[in-house]
């Protein structure tokens, strides 16, 4: 697999990346993205167990609906040390008028800022950062 340096024709040096290897689990679904992902991690860690996972995912009230900051408190579930950096320390209204977020907009606002305001008490360590690039812009 190319990266997006070689790709653009620039040369690599042995020291310039890191190649992990990190199992490919398929999304079940169109919005699961984050989920997808974050089984990847775990499985390359040696910390997925499919049921431990489907149990973390009913404690932590995950269903259709994620967003960042819950993949922050599931990493944390699992003792997966990180740092969340964002753009936005909260809801950004930007996504409210996407067809995936406005159903439930309303409603996931007041849930996701309740988790950015809880997450230092819950030992989830976010930051505001610049510069981070957004998957969908």
């Amino acid at each position: 697999m190319r990266t997006e340096a070689e790709a653009a024709g620039a040369q690599l040096d042995p020291g310039d990346f890191i190649q992990l290897p990190v199992p490919i689990i398929q999304q079940l679904y169109h919005w699961d993205c984050g989920l997808a992902c974050s089984r990847m991690v775990l499985r390359y860690l040696g910390q997925l167990d499919d049921g431990e996972f489907e149990n973390a995912l009913q404690e932590l009230r995950l269903t259709r609906s994620i967003w960042t900051i819950d993949l922050a408190y599931l990493m944390r579930h699992f003792g997966v040390r990180h740092r969340f950096c964002t753009q936005t320390l909260g809801v950004d209204k930007g996504y409210k008028n996407q067809s995936f977020y406005r159903k439930h907009f309303d409603t996931e606002e007041t849930r996701v800022n309740q988790l950015f305001a809880q997450a230092k008490a819950c030992k989830v360590l976010v930051e505001k950062c610049r510069n981070v690039q957004h998957q969908y812009q």
